[in-house]
């Protein structure tokens, strides 16, 4: 039984290491403001949005510790559920984002 529970948990773990997304709001502080389009109404939109996003920390925090105590390996399972869930919101914010407030710069130079 504990073999078993042991291999399922390593499973979660490798299988969720693969989907994680950068939350949105470390994008956003990972921009650079002398950029161009950093005033842009676009990014400046893209931005107001990514402050409205929640990313559900808490939730996914109270339900692993909970889930834990009920029974090992449950908690941590649903808390990485509801992690891969919000990667689809994660990943449409974050190309939003770079899309808006980030400049391409020329492939041929």
């Amino acid at each position: 039984m504990r073999r078993a529970a042991i291999v399922v948990g390593a499973a979660a773990l490798l299988v969720s290491a693969g989907g994680c997304v950068t939350n949105p709001k470390n994008t956003v502080l990972n921009l650079d403001t002398t950029d161009p389009k950093w005033v842009s109404s676009d990014c400046i939109a893209a931005r107001q949005a990514v402050a409205r996003y929640h990313d559900g920390d808490t939730a996914r925090t109270i339900v692993g510790f909970a889930g834990n105590y009920a029974a090992p390996f449950a908690g941590t399972g649903a808390a990485l559920l509801m992690s891969e869930r919000q990667d689809r919101k994660r990943t449409e914010l974050n190309k939003w984002v770079k899309d808006a407030c980030v400049t391409p710069h020329h492939r041929w130079l």
